[in-house]
C-alpha cells in the first residue's frame, strides 16, 4: 500500500523548539549506556526501510529515525523492537489481543495520511504504549500540541512512563473514553485514531477545527480501511485509503459484530458482519470440509490486487455476510486449524439459507508473491454455487477497470443533516453518520 498525503494545514500554535520536530526533555540520549550500536543501527534500518517503501514522508521517516521505539516496548530486547512487526502488548481470557503496538509501516502510512505540519494541534485516540503519540510530536515539534487518550488505566499509567523515558513527557495523556475526544484541549488540526472503528463520534467531528482532517481505521461492512477524512463545509470527504487491521474499539463505535469461536479454544475466530450470522459448529465443519475451487480465469499482480477485488466484491454483494478470521495460530495446530488460518489474510463471505444451509466463498492468495492465478474455493454445502458466482463477478471488477482501495471515495454525513447523495453511491448508514462509497472513475 502506498502512503499518500495531502496539503498540509499551516496554521501554527508555537512549538517547543521551531522546525519540525519537538526535542526530547533535557539531556536524554535514547541510546545511552549499553544500549548502543546494535539499537541505533536497527532503528536507521527500520527507518531506510520505511522510506524504500513509500511508507514514509522526509517529517515521518525523521521521526522514525530519532524516536526510541525499544523504550516504549521495555518487555522485548531493543533491538527486536525495531523490527517492522506489531507486538501485543495485552490479550483477553481468549487470547484475543486487546491491545497493540501497531506495525511501524502502518503507522508510517496513517502518520503520512494525516498530513501533519509544524504547529498543529493533535488528538490521538487510542494511546497503546504512547509510542504513536512521541512520533506525532517530534512532526509537529511541540509536545504540548499533543494529546493522546485510552480507557484502560493500566496502559495510560505505562504510556506516561514511557513518554517520560523516551523525553516525551510534556504529551499531554488522559484517561477516559476515547469516543468522547478531549474537548477541553479543542479544536484540533488533525485527529487520529489507532483502533478499529465502525462509526464516527460526534465528538471527534465536534472538536475536529475548521479545514481539519481525521485518519481512522474505519469498518466498511468488516473491511477495515485507513481513511483520511477532510472538512468539506457540512460533510467530510475522503482524501486517501488503504486496506488495514487493527483491534476494535470497546463500545459503540466498535460495531454490533458477532465473533464465533471455531474450534478447539483458544485458537480461531470468525467475525461475522452486515448480515445473518451462521451457526459457529456449522462454520467450523463447513470451513475444515471438502472444497470446491472455481478458476476466475484471470492473474492477480499480488495480495494487494487480489485485496482490492475482496474489497469490491463485499461492496458488490451485500446480502452476504461478510466473514474475517482472527486470533491465534500456534505452529503447531492441527490441519483444521491451519486451513482455516489460511483464510485471515483476506477472509470471505458467507450465505446463510433460510433452513442454515451455508455457502463460505474465499479468493486465497498463490504460494509466491505474485502475479498468480485467481481461485475461489467454496466450503460446505452452498460453498460451490456460490464460488461460482463470485468468479463470474471477478470478471465484472477485471471489465471495470480493477477498481480498489486507492480508487474509493468516501463522504460522510452527521445523520440529522440533510445529504445530497449521488445515485451511484453505496449508502451506508450508522447511528451518529451516513456514509456515502462509491468508485472514482479510472
Amino acid at each position: 500500500m502506498n502512503a499518500l498525503g495531502g496539503n498540509q494545514h499551516e496554521r501554527r500554535h508555537g512549538t517547543d523548539t521551531g522546525g519540525g520536530r519537538a526535542e526530547p526533555d533535557g539531556d536524554f540520549d535514547p541510546d545511552s549506556a549499553a544500549i548502543g550500536e546494535p539499537v541505533t543501527a536497527a532503528r536507521t534500518k527500520l527507518a531506510d526501510q520505511l522510506r524504500a517503501g513509500g511508507r514514509a514522508d522526509a517529517a515521518v521517516e525523521a521521526a522514525f529515525r530519532d524516536v526510541p521505539r525499544h523504550l516504549f516496548l521495555p518487555e522485548i530486547e531493543p533491538a527486536q523492537a525495531y523490527h517492522d512487526v506489531a507486538f501485543v502488548i495485552r490479550s483477553d481470557g481468549e487470547g484475543l489481543p486487546v491491545s497493540a503496538s501497531t506495525q511501524p509501516a502502518m503507522m508510517a502510512v496513517m502518520l503520512s495520511q494525516l498530513a501533519l505540519a509544524p504547529g498543529h494541534r493533535v488528538l490521538e485516540v487510542g494511546t497503546g504504549t504512547g509510542y504513536n503519540a512521541a512520533l506525532i510530536a517530534h512532526i509537529v515539534g511541540c509536545q504540548k500540541s499533543v494529546v493522546t487518550i485510552d480507557m484502560v488505566p493500566e496502559l495510560i499509567g505505562q504510556a506516561r512512563a514511557n513518554l517520560a523515558a523516551a523525553g516525551y513527557g510534556r504529551v499531554t495523556v488522559v484517561c477516559g473514553d476515547g469516543a468522547s475526544g478531549v474537548p477541553d484541549r479543542a479544536p484540533y488540526d488533525r485527529i487520529i485514531v489507532t483502533a478499529g472503528a465502525w462509526d464516527l463520534a460526534p465528538p471527534w467531528w465536534a472538536q475536529l477545527g475548521p479545514g481539519g482532517r481525521i485518519v481512522l481505521p474505519l469498518s466498511i461492512r468488516g473491511i477495515q480501511l485507513s481513511v483520511g477524512l477532510e472538512s468539506a463545509g457540512d460533510h467530510l470527504v475522503s482524501t486517501s485509503a488503504c486496506r488495514c487491521s487493527f483491534i476494535r474499539m470497546a463500545g459503540a463505535m466498535s460495531g454490533p459484530e458477532s465473533i464465533l469461536a471455531l474450534g478447539p479454544q483458544p485458537g480461531l475466530h470468525a467475525q461475522a458482519v452486515d448480515g445473518p450470522v451462521p451457526d459457529a459448529d456449522r462454520l467450523y465443519e463447513a470451513l475444515t470440509g471438502p472444497v470446491a475451487e472455481e478458476p476466475a480465469g484471470l492473474r492477480a499482480a499480488d495480495l494487494g490486487e487480489l485485496a482490492d477485488l475482496d474489497l469490491w466484491l463485499t461492496l458488490a454483494e451485500p446480502g452476504l455476510t461478510r466473514l474475517n478470521m482472527m486470533g491465534r495460530h500456534e505452529a503447531r495446530a492441527s490441519p483444521s486449524q491451519q486451513r482455516i488460518a489460511a483464510l485471515m489474510p483476506l477472509g470471505g463471505l458467507a450465505q446463510v439459507g433460510p433452513a442454515g444451509e451455508l455457502g463460505v466463498a474465499a479468493f486465497t492468495p498463490g504460494a509466491g508473491p505474485g502475479p498468480f492465478e485467481i481461485t475461489t474455493r467454496g466450503y460446505g454445502p452452498g460453498g460451490a454455487g456460490l464460488a461460482k458466482h463470485l468468479a463470474r463477478q471477478a470478471a465484472v471488477w477485471d471489465q471495470l477497470g480493477r477498481p480498489g482501495a486507492k480508487d474509493l471515495e468516501l463522504s460522510a454525513w452527521l445523520t440529522e443533516t440533510p445529504q445530497a447523495i449521488g445515485g451511484e453511491s453505496i449508502v451506508i448508514d450508522r447511528p451518529h453518520v451516513r456514509f456515502a462509497v462509491r468508485w472514482s472513475a479510472s
